[in-house]
Parts: C-alpha cells; structure tokens; sequence
C-alpha cells in the first residue's frame, strides 16, 4: 500500500511538472550594452516566450525605477518615464520582443536594466531578468608625446608633455623609460581639460627627465593612458630619443685628430724628398 501511494504521488508530481513546463513562459534572451558612449542613445532588447500565455505587460527597469511600459491592451500601449539621469528616447515591442533606446547620462555610472514580463490573469505569473551597464566613451585615438627632441647629450634636463584622446571617465596618464614606471614628482599630477559635451575631457601630464652624464645609446619613453573600466582599455605612444655621450664625442674627435696627423707627416716626407731631388738637379 504505501509502495502504491508513492508511486501515484511521483506520477502526480511528474503531471504537475509537466503542466508547468509546458505552461511556463520566460525570458530567452536580454541584450544590454556592457558599455553605453554618453554622446548617443544606447539599445536595450528583450526577448521572450509565451507559450500558451497571453501577454499582460513588458516593464523596463533602471535600477528600482521603472523606465518603459507596454502593455497591449491599453490605449496607447507604450509609456516613458524619464527619471533622473536618464532620458528615454523610445521604444517598440512584437509579440515575442521589446525594445527600448535611453540616453545614458554624462557621468560614469554603473546601472541595472531589469526587464520584467508579465502574463494576464488568473495566474499573473512574473519572468525577469537583470544586467549591468556602464557609461563610459573609448578614445578613438592614441595619445601624442610632446616635446622630444631626436637627439641628447649627457646631463641635460627636458619636459615631455602626454595629452590623451577625450574619454569618460578621464584616462590616468603612467609614464614609462626603459620600462621602468616612472614615478610622479609632487606637481606632477594628471590634469584635466575642460569637459565637452556628454562629459568628455582630455588628460595631460608632464615628466622630467634628466639625462645621467654617463648616459649613453638610446631612451625609450613611453606614455600610457588608461581608461579604468573592467578590462582596463590602454593606448600608447613611443618616443626615441638618442643619447651622444662625452666619450663618443671624444673618440671621434681623437680619430679625426690622428688622421690629421698623418696626412701632415705625410706631407712633410713628400716636401722634403722634393727638395732634396732639387737641390741634386740644381748642384748638377
């Protein structure tokens, strides 16, 4: 008796599953920008299967705020709310799909989108789905190294200058020689420009470099800029910069010098043999 009791009770249980399975609707796929440029709208996608469910509602959700509304059976189906930093610019949902286009503010932020979708009654039945989405612009291009002359002696002292492309947030400017990070001398900090539309800014920074007096060959600088997103996004430049030391000089000059001499030598030899095959020709 109660072997038969739990064998009704596990087909039981194996019905119900199977009624669920087959009634059960969801999400199948949401598609969120893991990065959104502030400077143009960003698309949100969600898509979804009924089943055998009427759709009662898609919502849109930034954060705890809802952000978009379609629901078939109002008149008119679609409604925006805008919310704080957040402007929505639209939107278009099918049977099976929902879209909708938001602005992302101009400050680096990081956001959930939530799409939400419900089915009608008696069973109200709720699917959703979340991702992240970070507000941040690439640079397009690398940064430019200023100030490097082609060629320098030992102990000499110039300033390099490394601006980057506008980004959001600001790119960290690490400078390199041979390498080596080159750390930061107190009033030597990254500076900021002006802010342009959609919060852009440039990056600065200058480096010191002193040449040691036994410094001889090449130095190769190097300028980084950082984005601090997740992966970091790095763009570089390269500067070359050829070191002359005292001794090279030295041992060109001294090359020069004996080559002088013994031209002169030479000359001398060949004077003074004509003058004796003279003063033969004239004793004569």
């Amino acid at each position: 008796m109660p072997k038969s009791f739990d064998s009704v009770k596990m087909k039981l249980l194996s019905l119900i599953t199977l009624c669920a399975i087959s009634s059960a609707h969801e999400i199948t796929q949401l598609q969120v920008p893991l990065y959104a440029d502030p400077r143009r709208p960003a698309v949100l996608s969600c898509h979804f299967q009924m089943d055998d469910q009427k759709l009662h509602s898609v919502k849109w959700y930034r954060d705890m705020n809802e952000i978009f509304r379609y629901n078939p059976s109002q008149k008119p189906p679609i409604r925006l709310f805008n919310v704080t930093d957040i402007m929505v610019q639209g939107g278009e949902c099918q049977a099976q799909s929902c879209m909708v286009k938001v602005m992302p503010p101009p400050v680096a932020t990081r956001a959930t989108y939530t799409c939400e979708v419900s089915t009608e009654g008696p069973k109200f039945q709720i699917a959703r789905e979340t991702k992240h989405m970070t507000v941040v612009a690439m640079p397009d291009l690398d940064p430019v190294i200023t100030g490097a002359p082609k060629v320098l002696k030992p102990g000499e002292q110039i300033f390099l200058n490394c601006t980057s492309d506008y980004t959001l947030p600001p790119s960290e400017i690490n400078w390199y020689i041979d390498n080596e990070l080159q750390k930061p001398e107190p009033w030597q900090r990254t500076e900021l420009s002006a802010s342009l539309s959609g919060g852009l800014r440039r990056s600065w920074r200058v480096l010191r470099v002193r040449v040691p007096t036994t410094a001889s060959g090449a130095l190769r600088v190097r300028c980084e800029a950082v984005l601090m997103v997740e992966p970091p996004v790095i763009r570089e430049a390269v500067a070359i910069i050829t070191v002359h030391s005292h001794t090279q000089l030295s041992k060109y000059v001294s090359s020069n010098a004996g080559v002088c001499v013994s031209g002169s030598l030479l000359a001398l030899v060949i004077i003074t043999w004509t003058f004796i095959k003279i003063s033969k020709s004239t004793s004569l």
